[in-house]
C-alpha cells in the first residue's frame, strides 16, 4: 500500500500543484503587463535604433533596436523562483531516497493531508522503530548555508525557527490520527549540516543531510510492541484518515479545490491502531 514516487498524485504533488497554479498566475500577469510594455519597448527600441543608425550606420541602428526589444520581452516575461516547485523537487528527492525502504518492509507515504488545515504531510515513514514524520527542505542556494548557534538555526540570514516548529506540529498532527508516537525529522537537501554524520537534534527536531536520512532510520532501535502487524495498521490508518492531497476521497474535503480555501477533514470511517495479528510478512 505504500505509495511510489512520481510527479501524479505522489511525493511533492500538492507542492508541485501549487507551484503550477503561481506559474499560471505568473503567466497572466505578464500577459497583461505586456499589453502597455511591449509597445512602450517598441517604441522606444524605434528611437533608440534610429538614433544609433543616424550617427553610424543603419544596419548598426537595426541591431540596437533588435537588440532593445529583445530585452524588454526578456524582463517582461522574466521567470520569477518559484518555492513550490523547488519544494516539489526536494520531496521527489526525498521520495526517491525512502523507495529502498518500502521495498524493505516499512510503510513509506508521502503528501498527505492534514485533517482540519490546509497543511500536509511531506512523508510519513513507519519500521519497528515506530513512525517518523519527515520534511523536505530544497536548500541548494550557492551563495547561502546551514549555521548553527546557541541552538538557533539559520539558512543564510533567514531564522528556521519557525520551520522546526511547524514540522513538531505537523507530527502531533500525525500522531492525534495515527494514535501513536511520531518523530518529526527535517531532512535537507544541497546544504550541509555542520554536525557530527550530518545530523543534530534542535527544538525536539531530527536535522539530517537527506542523503544520510534512510541510513538513519534503518538504523534507529526497534521499539517494544512494535511489529509487522503493527506497521501494516498504521499504514492501512494513515491511508484512511490521511489521504492524499490530489487524491482526497469522497467525503474528505470541504471543497475539490486548490488554493488558500482548501481544508481537508479526517473521514467518518477512522478509528485507531488495531494490534490484530499480522496477515503478511513486512520482514524477512
Amino acid at each position: 500500500m505504500t505509495t511510489t514516487p512520481g510527479r501524479r498524485g505522489g511525493a511533492g504533488a500538492s507542492a508541485r500543484r501549487q507551484g503550477e497554479l503561481q506559474r499560471a498566475a505568473e503567466r497572466a500577469a505578464q500577459h497583461r503587463r505586456a499589453k502597455w510594455a511591449l509597445p512602450l519597448t517598441a517604441a522606444a527600441a524605434a528611437v533608440i535604433g534610429w538614433a544609433a543608425g543616424t550617427v553610424t550606420v543603419w544596419q548598426v541602428g537595426a541591431l540596437v533596436a533588435a537588440a532593445v526589444l529583445a530585452y524588454g520581452i526578456r524582463q517582461t516575461y522574466r521567470r520569477q523562483h518559484n518555492s513550490w516547485t523547488s519544494g516539489a523537487d526536494g520531496e521527489e528527492a526525498t521520495a526517491r531516497l525512502l523507495a529502498p525502504l518500502a521495498r524493505r518492509g516499512y510503510a513509506v507515504l508521502h503528501d498527505r493531508a492534514i485533517p482540519g488545515s490546509k497543511a500536509n504531510l511531506d512523508h510519513l515513514v513507519a519500521g519497528l522503530f515506530g513512525v517518523a514524520l519527515v520534511d523536505s527542505k530544497n536548500w541548494r542556494s550557492k551563495k547561502s548555508r546551514i549555521t548553527i548557534t546557541g541552538g538557533l538555526l539559520r539558512y543564510g540570514r533567514y531564522d528556521q525557527t519557525r520551520a522546526l516548529q511547524t514540522v513538531v506540529w505537523e507530527a502531533e498532527q500525525a500522531a492525534k490520527v495515527l494514535g501513536v508516537p511520531v518523530r518529526p525529522i527535517l531532512a535537507v537537501h544541497g546544504a550541509k549540516v555542520p554536525a557530527p554524520r550530518g545530523r543534530t537534534e534542535l527544538h525536539g527536531v531530527t536535522v539530517v543531510e537527506a542523503k544520510k536520512l534512510r541510513g538513519m532510520l534503518a538504523g534507529l532501535s526497534p521499539q517494544p510492541g512494535w511489529d509487522a502487524a503493527r506497521v501494516t495498521a498504521v499504514e492501512q490508518l494513515a491511508e484512511q484518515c490521511l489521504p492524499r492531497w490530489l487524491c482526497t476521497p469522497e467525503g474528505t474535503a470541504l471543497r475539490r479545490q486548490f488554493g488558500r480555501h482548501l481544508v481537508i477533514r479526517a473521514g467518518p470511517k477512522c478509528s485507531r491502531v488495531s494490534t490484530a495479528p499480522a496477515h503478511q510478512t513486512r520482514w524477512r
